[in-house]
C-alpha cells in the first residue's frame, strides 16, 4: 500500500490504543501523522500519551485488574459514542486480555494483533522452547515446575546457573522479571517457599551472552520485514529487565536462518520480536522467546523504517499492503534516558547502589543520549512527554534528605565495627 493509499484508508478512522506505555508514544506519532484520529487508555506504568500532541483523546477506563469485567463492560459504550473502527492492544496485559475475550468488542471492530492462537502458542514458554528444539534452533535445558518441591528437583536437574522466571510474562518473581540463581542454597535462600502468586515457574540454565533482538514481519510463514539489535545495557546491572541501550547491525546469517525457521513452522502472519542470547566469545546462541506483539523498544523498528504500526493494522483489516522484503538500517544507536536513570533512582532509594554508583549511572545515562540517534520516549517533535518522564523521576526533597541522613549518619564507624566484632569473639 502507497502512503497515499494508507492516508486515504485512514481518514476518519478512530484507533484506541490500550496500555499507556513507550510504544504508545510511537504508535500514537505514527498513526497521527497518517490521518488516524488516536485515543489511549490512561492504565499503564510508563504513562506518556496523556501528554502528547499526537493523541486527540485520553479515557480513564477501569483497569483490568482486579477486574476485567468492569473494563469489558464500559468498553463497547465507549467504542460506540466515540466511533473507534480499530482497537490496538499495546500491552501484554491487553494483548492476553483479547486473546482470551475476543468478544468483548464489536464483530465488525479491527483488532491490531497477531492471530490469537498464535499468540497464545508464543506465550506458551515451554511450547516455544520446545518447537525451538524441535527445529534444530538451540535452546539451553529448561525445565517447568508448579511447586517447590518441583522446583527443587528441576533445578538439580537443569543445571546451575539458573535463571528462573514466571510462567506468566506478565508477572514479577521478587519484584523482578527473572532471578538469577548460581547454587542450590542460593535457590532455597531466594525461594524458600513457593510465591502464592505465580501459578508455575520456568526454569532454564543460564547462558552467557548478550540479547539479541530481531523485529520482523511475516505473512503465511515468510519473513518480509527484519531488523537485528543488540542490547548494550539493561536497566538491571546483571543483564537481566528491560533495554536502555542498543545498537542496529547487519543481519546475522545464523540468527536469520532460527528466525526462519521458528515463523515458518508457526506458519506467521504478523509482526513480532525474536530474542536470542549469543555469546561473542564462542558464539553460542539460546533461544529465548518470540513476543507475538508491538515490542516495548517498537519506536526502534519505526525509526529503521520496517512500518510495523500501520502493516498491523492493514494485515488484521485484510487490506492490501506492501509486502515487499526490507531490512531495517544498521548502526542505529538507540536509548531510553528516563528508563535508566529511573533504575539508577530506584537502586539508589532501596540503598541497593552507592552515591558514587548512581551517580555515574545517570552521568552514562545522559552521556549516551547525546551519542544516541534515537530516544524511546523523547522527541523533538512531541516534547512534552520526554520532559514528563523526566520530571516524575526528581524525588521529594524530604524523601532525598531522609535517604541521606540514614546512608552517611546511621553508618557504623570503623572504630564501632571493631568494638561489635571484638564483642562478639
Amino acid at each position: 500500500m502507497t502512503e497515499y493509499e494508507t492516508l486515504n484508508s485512514a481518514k476518519q478512522e478512530t484507533v484506541l490504543l490500550l496500555g499507556n506505555y513507550r510504544p504508545t508514544l510511537t504508535l500514537a506519532r505514527v498513526l497521527s501523522r497518517q490521518g488516524y484520529r488516536v485515543i489511549s487508555g490512561l492504565e499503564g506504568c510508563d504513562g506518556g500519551a496523556e501528554y502528547s500532541r499526537f493523541v486527540d483523546q485520553i479515557w480513564d477506563h477501569p483497569r483490568l485488574k482486579p477486574d476485567q469485567g468492569a473494563f469489558a463492560k464500559e468498553l463497547r459504550p465507549f467504542m460506540k459514542a466515540n466511533k473507534v473502527s480499530i482497537i490496538f492492544p499495546v500491552s501484554e496485559a491487553f494483548v492476553r486480555f483479547f486473546t482470551e475475550h475476543p468478544e468483548a468488542c464489536p464483530e465488525d471492530t479491527i483488532v491490531a494483533m497477531v492471530d490469537p492462537q498464535l499468540v497464545g502458542k508464543c506465550l506458551d514458554k515451554m511450547f516455544m522452547m520446545q518447537l525451538a528444539s524441535a527445529n534444530f534452533v538451540p535452546t539451553a535445558p529448561y525445565a517447568m515446575a508448579k511447586c517447590h518441591q518441583e522446583l527443587m528437583k528441576a533445578a538439580e536437574a537443569t543445571g546451575f546457573p539458573l535463571v528462573i522466571r514466571p510462567e506468566d510474562s506478565t508477572q514479577r518473581l521478587d519484584g523482578k522479571k527473572a532471578l538469577f540463581i548460581k547454587n542450590t542454597g542460593e535457590l532455597k535462600r531466594q525461594i524458600p517457599v513457593w510465591p502464592a502468586d505465580q501459578c508455575g515457574l520456568i526454569l532454564q540454565r543460564k547462558a552467557a551472552g548478550r540479547r539479541h533482538n530481531i523485529y520482523f514481519a511475516a505473512r503465511n510463514g515468510q519473513l518480509f520485514r527484519y531488523l537485528h539489535a543488540v542490547i548494550l545495557r539493561t536497566d538491571n546491572p546483571d543483564g537481566s529487565g528491560l533495554a536502555i541501550d542498543g545498537i542496529t547491525i547487519p543481519q546475522m546469517p545464523e540468527l536469520r536462518a532460527y528466525t526462519e525457521r521458528l515463523v515458518e513452522a508457526l506458519d506467521y502472519s504478523g509482526i513480532g520480536c525474536a530474542q536470542y542470547l549469543v555469546d561473542e566469545e564462542t558464539g553460542n546462541v539460546s533461544f529465548l522467546e518470540i513476543n507475538a506483539r508491538i515490542a516495548g523498544h517498537h519506536a526502534l523498528p519505526e525509526y529503521a523504517g520496517l512500518n510495523l504500526s500501520s502493516l498491523l493494522i492493514d494485515q488484521a483489516a485484510g487490506r492490501k499492503f506492501d509486502a515487499c522484503n526490507i531490512e531495517g538500517k544498521s548502526n542505529i544507536r538507540y536509548v531510553w534516558t528516563s528508563g535508566e536513570i529511573d533504575a539508577a533512582k530506584i537502586a539508589w532509594l532501596r540503598s541497593e547502589a552507592t552515591h558514587s554508583e548512581t551517580a555515574f549511572r545517570v552521568f552514562r545515562a545522559i552521556w549516551s543520549a547525546f551519542q544516541a540517534d534515537l530516544d524511546m520516549v523523547f522527541t523533538w517533535s512531541d516534547p512534552k512527554p520526554g520532559l514528563m518522564a523526566f520530571k516524575r523521576l526528581l524525588p521529594s526533597w524530604r524523601r532525598l534528605i531522609a535517604n541521606f541522613r540514614n546512608r552517611v549518619l546511621h553508618r557504623p564507624s570503623a572504630k564501632t565495627g571493631n568494638s561489635d566484632l571484638k564483642a562478639q569473639s
